[in-house]
């Protein structure tokens, strides 16, 4: 670092993206670190600001922020427009409470995700262990149907539709209802309860995911494998395709140098490791349950980000007192530790300050 113009910053430091397709991105740092000049980093002075309250302000108004940024090329912000923004900024208790009821959902969503990769590592582990006995290597396409149901467009009818930038590395951002009407014409892949998707499109991203909602809206891009378990059950046939060697397989049978490509037939001729009945029921009576778990998990985490993302508005522009805030969330079951005495919230917008960050 001697010899480098980083310098460290400490815990609480904001991030906010400032180039590209990122830009406006946010982050809080948990740890001592630095970073370069594509973010810029914000530092708060504890006396007058609460770095969280920061950062659920920044993420209050990314839309207008994003706004901000020009360039040709790509869309980018510089410091000094940064350094311009405006928040109606109240008292330090009351930023202090803010963060908390905000926090506490961030929190809860935080650990569930904890829990969920615990689930993924340990099932790869007890996975990795059953193949140090006999199996087969087979084709995927004997195991498992590759788009088998193709849907159709219903008039005036709606549908969840899942595109390729909605999968995520082991998950995917579950959709709103939207009207068939509006549909684009690459939602065709019928999405059932069990099936696993792949991106059939830069497979290096592993763009992947189990799918467990039993919804009969769900509907999937054309650039989607969705993969039904045929000959073993769905726990399985997701953990045969999360493995390193099923993506490194995807990665040499692509096509396209822009934007490479799995073929459905490519698929249904994946090599994928097959244990014997006996090991594979024992895998599945320990798998499906604990991916029924993460699956909760995930489902309470759209809750609490929906939450979350109803009361940040309101809390930021002064229309919800924090203490009904509270009550919305000890209501739903979740513990607030209350930061601030006397009681917190009681500050009429007109006595919010409009500061400059």
């Amino acid at each position: 670092m001697a010899g480098s113009s980083a310098k460290l910053l400490p815990k609480g430091t904001v991030l906010m993206a400032m180039y590209g397709a990122t830009v406006g991105k946010l982050g809080i740092l948990t740890e001592v670190a630095t970073c370069n000049q594509a973010s810029c980093a914000m530092v708060v002075d504890p006396a007058t600001c609460d770095p969280r309250w920061l950062f659920y302000a920044l993420l209050n108004d990314r839309e207008r922020i994003v706004a901000r940024a020009n360039g040709a090329a790509q869309q980018n912000l510089s410091g000094t427009t940064i350094k311009t923004f405006e928040f109606l900024t109240p008292t330090l208790h009351e930023q202090h409470a803010i963060a908390e009821v905000l926090g506490a959902l961030d929190d809860k969503i935080a650990t569930n995700a904890k829990l969920a990769a615990t689930i993924d590592d340990l099932l790869g582990i007890n996975f990795m262990h059953l193949l140090r006995e006999d199996y087969e290597i087979v084709r995927l396409g004997d195991i498992a149907d590759i788009n088998a149901t193709t849907v159709k467009p219903a008039s005036g009818g709606q549908l969840r539709y899942i595109d390729i930038a909605s999968v995520n590395v082991g998950s995917y951002d579950f959709p709103q209802p939207s009207g068939w009407d509006e549909a684009p014409s690459r939602a065709r892949r019928a999405v059932r309860r069990g099936d696993t998707l792949w991106s059939t499109v830069r497979p290096n991203r592993r763009s992947h995911a189990l799918n467990l909602s039993n919804d009969p809206l769900l509907v999937g891009s054309t650039g989607l494998a969705v993969m039904s378990p045929r000959a073993v059950g769905w726990a399985y046939l997701y953990e045969v395709t999360r493995r390193p060697e099923f993506t490194a397989y995807l990665e040499t049978v692509a096509e396209g140098s822009a934007y490479p490509a799995v073929r459905a037939d490519k698929f249904e001729d994946a090599p994928v490791p097959l244990l014997s009945a006996k090991s594979r029921q024992l895998f599945e009576s320990l798998a499906e349950p604990l991916r029924e778990s993460a699956h909760s998990l995930s489902e309470e985490n759209r809750s609490l980000a929906a939450t979350r993302d109803a009361l940040l508005p309101r809390l930021m522009s002064g229309t919800l007192r924090v203490k009904d805030a509270e009550a919305v969330l000890e209501r739903a079951g979740y513990d607030v530790q209350r930061v601030v005495t006397p009681p917190i919230g009681e500050v009429p917008v007109a006595q919010l300050t409009t500061g400059r960050l």
